[in-house]
């Protein structure tokens, strides 16, 4: 008896019963498609973390770290892996135009995923493996020279690779500006060798 009466209702207000079904469907729709794409945003980052070592955690001291201190460090319980870093932003071609140079000691961690040209060497004295991005709206590539300054301090080494980092997946020189800008700011990597040097 429900079901003669159910068939009655729809064949008597089929637009509404047809468009009531279409609401569902495009919304089950809208809200599955949501869901697929937080879930491919979210695998598709952490496996780009993997790849470029991205770390869990940092400890920050000004007056750096000795090796004494690492080790302390990477015998703790849970520690997998320590790296010591630094990251000194540099002026380019202009006072406008800057690079955050970073140098690992373990490119594993806090390292970078290369897109193109050579492979990372931790006793290249002149190699610098620079953002893609940064590269692209520059109109540098693989072989160029750089010259980079910090106070009176000159660096000049030559693009060996373009690479993309975990450590700079939202690129920005500080909080004042919100959004990047490839054009005046970007990073790049230098061995411990180069530093030294």
């Amino acid at each position: 008896m429900m079901f003669r009466k159910l068939l009655r209702t729809m064949a008597k207000y089929r637009a509404q019963f047809i468009s009531m079904i279409i609401m569902i469907a495009l919304g089950m729709g809208a809200f599955i498609g949501f869901n697929i794409e937080w879930y491919s945003i979210d695998v598709d980052t952490k496996a780009f973390f993997n790849k470029t070592g991205f770390a869990d955690f940092r400890i920050i001291r000004e007056s750096g770290f000795s090796k004494d201190d690492l080790e302390k460090i990477a015998k703790l319980g849970e520690v997998e892996a320590a790296a010591r870093f630094i990251s000194v932003n540099m002026s380019g071609k202009d006072e406008n135009d800057v690079l955050a140079v970073n140098v690992t000691e373990d490119i594993s961690i806090s390292g970078f995923l290369l897109m193109s040209g050579e492979g990372y060497d931790k006793d290249d004295k002149r190699g610098i493996w620079l953002s893609d991005r940064y590269a692209e709206k520059n109109d540098v590539n693989v072989g160029d020279e750089l010259e980079l300054a910090f106070k009176d301090i000159k660096m000049t080494g030559t693009v060996r690779g373009l690479v993309k980092s975990g450590e700079y997946l939202i690129c920005l020189p500080d909080e004042t500006q919100l959004m990047p800008d490839y054009g005046s700011f970007g990073f790049a990597y230098v061995s411990p060798a180069m530093l030294k040097s």
